[in-house]
Formats: structure tokens, sequence, C-alpha cells
């Protein structure tokens, strides 16, 4: 009902929406499910290797439709910097289970790697030329995809803490992390306003914008928090649109305090909604 009367009040009707605004310069076929920034398909020149690789965000990439027939006796997800082409001189990238092993045969699977860290600290996309598949015994490459330097990686969105003195209501840092989380650090609201809700939307935050259902995924009235961080999951019908701004909003008193984000930017995809 409160989600209801908040559209209807701020004059805005709840609608199913795509995955267009997210995937704008993604480089993600239309029709297609949001997967982060097309990096490209990974060259086939051994062993069968295929798969389209995407950076879900700068120390995750996703390959989607995996192959590898898993006869080489020493191959690696392997990545490097020092070359533009596939050398020795790298890191290996663990598999989708995190493991450092040999890799075994594959055939069409969707895979998370996660970079890992190394002497030299976290790695990431930012600091790699190339990612590959390599056989360390025999030093050849069996497939490989290039990163491009001007890539923009999808990222979280960190906005400034929301701030209210009555009601007092505040929090450190609001971060959107993923087309599907919202996240609150430290937040306290001392709840002596009894209808307030999260909200978030496009355009004004005045004028537009949907209930976000609290950490526990009910749309009741906000409780008391203090010093609390919480995740919030954000609408299904608004997943995909632009998020640019979020607060805690009371159908009587309005607006209690709000944070904006860049709207256009581009956030990581929720590793659960991945195909």
């Amino acid at each position: 009902m409160l989600s209801w009367v908040l559209l209807t009040v701020l004059g805005v009707s709840a609608g199913v929406v795509g995955a267009a605004s997210t995937s704008k310069g993604s480089g993600t076929p239309q029709g297609e499910p949001y997967m982060g920034v097309y990096i490209g398909k990974l060259s086939t020149l051994e062993h069968q290797v295929t798969g389209h690789v995407y950076a879900v965000d700068n120390t995750t990439i996703y390959i989607k439709g995996f192959t590898y027939d898993g006869e080489a006796p020493d191959a690696f997800f392997f990545a490097g910097n020092r070359t533009p082409e596939p050398t020795s001189r790298g890191f290996i990238i663990p598999d989708e289970r995190n493991r450092k092993q040999v890799l075994g045969p594959y055939r069409n699977r969707n895979l998370v790697l996660n970079f890992p860290i190394t002497k030299k600290g976290q790695r990431s996309l930012s600091d790699v030329q190339w990612v590959s598949v390599w056989c360390r015994q025999f030093a050849i490459d069996f497939g490989h995809v290039k990163i491009p330097r001007d890539m923009v990686k999808p990222a979280p969105q960190i906005g400034e803490g929301l701030l209210s003195d009555k009601p007092r209501l505040r929090s450190s840092a609001v971060t959107v992390v993923d087309t599907n989380t919202i996240q609150l650090d430290d937040f306290t609201f001392d709840a002596t306003v009894p209808d307030a809700i999260f909200v978030m939307g496009s355009g004004d935050a005045e004028a537009s914008g949907s209930q976000v259902p609290d950490e526990k995924g009910t749309k009741e009235p906000l409780s008391k928090y203090n010093q609390r961080s919480i995740q919030l999951s954000i609408p299904r019908e608004v997943r995909g649109e632009p998020i640019q701004y979020f607060g805690v909003w009371s159908p009587t008193k309005g607006m209690l305090a709000s944070v904006t984000f860049e709207p256009n930017a581009l956030l990581p995809p929720a590793i659960s909604s991945l195909p």
C-alpha cells in the first residue's frame, strides 16, 4: 500500500523496465541481459577454446559460453601486462571455484572469475593487456582476448551520507553496489517519523520515486536503527532504470534526507543475475 501511495503522491506509476539504461555503453547486444561491459571473444587458437568475456567490475570477469577440451597438461586462466600478446610473464587467474588448479574440460559454461591478490597487490583489468588460456609447460596460448586501454569498467557508485537532525537520521555513506543492491553504512534513524520509508528514483528527488523494501524485504515503515550497516534489494520492477537519488521519505513530511548519484554510470551487474 505504501508503495502505491508513494508513487501516486509523487506522480509516477511503476512499470516493468528492462536493462537498456543499465547496459547503455556496455556493448551488450540488444535483447541480452546486462552482463557488464563486453570485452570481446576469446580467440580460438588451440584445444577448442572459445567464449565471450565481460568486465563485471575492475577485478571480476564473466565468461559466457566458455569451452575448452581440457587435454593440455598445464593450462590456466592467465593474464599479463608486460607485452601486448600473451607470454609466460603474467599471473594465474583462479578458476570459477577460486582454485589455482590445472583446467579440466569445459563445454559452453558460464564462469565468474575474480582477479587474485598477488605480491603486487590486488590485480585488476586496469593493469593487464590480455587474458588467456595459457599452457605454462609448453608456453602456448590456446586463446585470448585483449583488454582495451580506454575501456570504462563498471563500478559501484558511492554517494555522500544521509544527514538530518530532526528527525535524527544519518548514514556515513550510501553505495549502489550493483544493479540489484544498495548499501547503507552506519545507518541511524530515531523512528520519530512513524511513516518513513526508503525510496529511490530518477529525476528530481522531490518529484518521482519508488519504495525500496527494508533489509528484511518488508515495506513496513522504518523502525529504529542505531549505526547499522544494511543492504537493500532494488525492486525488480525498476532494476535497469537510472538511479539518480536514494532517500528516506515520508508521505506526511516529504523527503527527510537524500543522496544523489550519476544516473548514467555503469554499475556492476549483480552476480546472482548473470545467466
